[in-house]
């Protein structure tokens, strides 16, 4: 399902609108973003939303999965949250794999993270489980188009 942004503008270009993913209490945001910074990076993005959040901007957590500088942000714009955190190639390996993971295994913990409790307390893990598949192959469709 395609539809209008829920998250604060970035920078760069997508390729396309944002696909989006519902599991429960949570929408996933997928995006293929391009032109990135100064170094021209490019990648998958990954947000994730508070469904729950009475402000327009959503997003909770951002992975940017980008070929030369992946990081992901911690955001609540409710709290005036925005923590960049840079991932470290050496010790994760891939970003997108690493992303994966911690969607299918840290979800909560990282939402409480972002100071969104409720959200974070009405996780159902299976809705998660459920949307995993759509993101993988949106995925994997979006880096073999890149080549």
């Amino acid at each position: 399902m395609t539809q209008q942004a829920m998250h604060a503008q970035m920078g760069g270009e997508t390729g396309g609108g944002e696909e989006l993913v519902a599991a429960g209490v949570v929408t996933f945001g997928l995006e293929y973003r391009t032109n990135v910074g100064a170094m021209d990076d490019e990648g998958i993005c990954i947000h994730v939303y508070g469904n729950d959040l009475e402000d327009e901007d959503k997003e909770l957590l951002r992975f940017d999965c980008f070929r030369i500088g992946p990081h992901y942000h911690y955001r609540n714009k409710s709290v005036s949250k925005n923590e960049r955190l840079e991932l470290d190639f050496t010790a994760e390996g891939d970003p997108l794999a690493w992303t994966l993971d911690k969607i299918q295994n840290r979800l909560p913990i990282m939402l409480l993270r972002c100071e969104a409790e409720s959200t974070a307390r009405s996780v159902d893990q299976r809705d998660v489980e459920a949307a995993l598949p759509h993101i993988v192959a949106w995925a994997e469709t979006k880096t073999h188009n890149r080549g």
